[in-house]
């Protein structure tokens, strides 16, 4: 399975520094998860949904990574409780029987989320490509619709 990760230039695709310090659904703040999808597309909606509409963001790239074997899955649906999934997302971190695990998208709930544990001994094995530049439309910007 090929995951796919947007991230900053700056940034290597394997840092986990943001993750750690905004938290997100399913880690808390302090809670070690880079968050990948399964499609670069999706990755790309879940950026746009936590960066400020006024400002294009002009420096992320994207990488990909190979897993060998599929993520296994935490097999969770529909929990609306942001507390209730970084509850369950830090005790998968910890427990680290698995490199990756399968959750699904709020944004596109039959498209999945790629978590990673950097705290499992395959972390360090995955191999990211080099990164790409990747521009936001700035159609996806636009503050006022426009008629077709």
């Amino acid at each position: 399975m090929t995951i796919y990760r947007l991230h900053r230039g700056v940034r290597a695709a394997a840092d986990y520094t943001g993750a750690m310090l905004a938290g997100g659904r399913w880690n808390a703040i302090g809670t070690p998860m880079p968050y990948t999808a399964e499609h670069l597309s999706l990755a790309c909606l879940e950026i746009l949904v936590h960066v400020e509409k006024s400002q294009l963001p002009r420096d992320y790239v994207w990488s990909k990574a190979d897993l060998l074997h599929g993520p296994d899955s935490l097999n969770i649906a529909n929990i609306d409780d942001i507390t209730s999934c970084q509850v369950i997302g830090s005790g998968w971190i910890r427990n680290a029987t698995a490199l990756a695990t399968a959750v699904p998208s709020v944004i596109s709930p039959e498209e999945r989320n790629i978590l990673l544990n950097p705290l499992h001994g395959d972390y360090r094995s995955l191999v990211w490509s080099d990164p790409r530049p990747f521009r936001f439309d700035p159609q996806l910007f636009t503050t006022e619709p426009q008629t077709l």
